[in-house]
């Protein structure tokens, strides 16, 4: 049998102790995975990504991440009512080119939604280009299908 000092003692206790740590720490900070099936779609919080100030002639492109236009996709346009509930303030679709045109829409806050589902990320903010009519070109992301909410109808 070895002989086994004090100090080569103590290194296997604090390495023992400092394992267990380790493995407690990665138990305390494991994810919760909810799948998509899991989440009530009531639960969404639904925010304005798009704002004017003064009445203007709203314009646009649609493509993806290739430069793909998106041909004869809808947009709906919803504006806040007195609830802070978004209602339907427009729908139109992109042309053969991926252009649209949402015609004169009048100041305030509203929901963008350049998508028509899920598979693309909704834009967080739309921004107008400076001129005198507003100019919107997005690019849109496709969207991992395991988000919350990847299940539910866009609002």
């Amino acid at each position: 049998m070895k002989n086994v000092t004090s100090q080569q003692t103590r290194v296997g206790v604090a390495l023992e102790i400092a394992s267990t740590m380790l493995m407690l720490a990665s138990v305390a900070f494991a994810q919760k995975v909810i799948r998509p099936e899991q989440t009530s779609c009531g639960e969404e919080i639904i925010r304005s990504n798009f704002e004017l100030k003064e009445k203007m002639h709203v314009l646009g492109e649609l493509r993806d991440s290739s430069g793909a236009p998106f041909v004869n996709s809808k947009i709906i346009l919803k504006t806040a009512n007195e609830k802070d509930k978004f209602v339907l303030y427009r729908a139109i679709s992109t042309n053969e080119e991926g252009h649209f045109d949402l015609g004169v829409v009048d100041a305030g806050r509203y929901r963008f939604l350049p998508s028509p589902n899920r598979g693309f990320k909704q834009p967080i903010k739309v921004v107008c280009k400076e001129g005198s009519d507003c100019e919107i070109t997005l690019v849109l992301q496709t969207s991992p299908t395991d988000q919350s909410f990847a299940g539910c109808p866009i609002h």
